[in-house]
């Protein structure tokens, strides 16, 4: 395929995810429209036939197509006619049950104080789908901490909640006691308790062939030379008085 036609192909791909459907891709655009090129880069590593998309291919739309319908700026990027695109809108069915993702590191904090939205942005974005969550959930986190939103809890804590498109909800915060998540892992250090060692048992094999005196054995023998010596003694000095005579 010619470079030029390959760029024809990327362009309409774009203009539909960016001008259409951003929420059939798990994308919530700024109120501008704009989408960070890096953001949208991961979405098409996820879309079967796009995987291979860097942003040199995306800088060659606008190298060699006149009327490609989009717009750069710095790092973003959107399409020109946005008469297309979903706004926030009061839902057309709440669902009992909404999905989103956080970060692991970030998880203990939220567990016990909510869920802020990211990056500057003004809402935090949930799906109905749970899969739509994980997906949007593994762009900010290889490991994504998956949190489930009773939506009755959310209006019961004063939260609006809006619709983006056909996949996506919107709210500016979802308290701690909103949602269900994993339990927190235990970050207290485990002390390992030494077991005492065991005193090797006795064998009575194990020395064979020897003996080993009793007790009673021993004190005669000690008697017999502490009675030995008083003897010695005794001649000694008999022997030395007859000297003397």
């Amino acid at each position: 395929m010619k470079p030029e036609k390959y760029c024809e192909k990327l362009a309409r791909f774009l203009t539909y995810v960016l001008g259409r459907s951003p929420d059939e891709f798990g994308l919530m655009l700024d109120t501008d429209g704009y989408c960070k090129i890096k953001t949208l880069l991961q979405v098409l590593s996820e879309e079967d036939g796009w995987k291979h998309i860097r942003k040199g291919n995306i800088n060659e739309i606008f190298i060699l197509l006149n009327n490609h319908g989009l717009e750069l700026k710095d790092d973003k990027i959107r399409i020109k006619d946005q008469t297309h695109l979903p706004k926030p809108t009061p839902p057309k069915q709440l669902p009992k049950l909404l999905y989103t993702c956080v970060r692991q590191r970030a998880y203990s904090h939220v567990f016990n104080k909510g869920v802020m939205p990211l990056g500057g942005s003004d809402y935090v974005v949930m799906a109905a789908n749970e899969q739509m969550a994980k997906r949007m959930g593994r762009r900010i986190d290889s490991k994504p901490v998956k949190l489930i939103i009773q939506t009755q809890k959310l209006l019961m804590n004063d939260c609006i909640i809006e619709q983006y498109g056909e996949e996506l909800f919107l709210t500016a915060y979802i308290p701690f006691d909103s949602f269900q998540g994993p339990p927190l892992p235990d970050e207290r250090k485990q002390v390992k308790k030494t077991k005492p060692k065991e005193e090797p048992a006795i064998n009575p094999h194990e020395n064979f062939g020897s003996f080993f005196p009793q007790p009673d054995e021993q004190k005669l023998k000690k008697d017999s030379r502490s009675k030995g010596s008083k003897k010695e003694i005794a001649w000694k000095k008999e022997r030395r008085q007859k000297k003397r005579r």
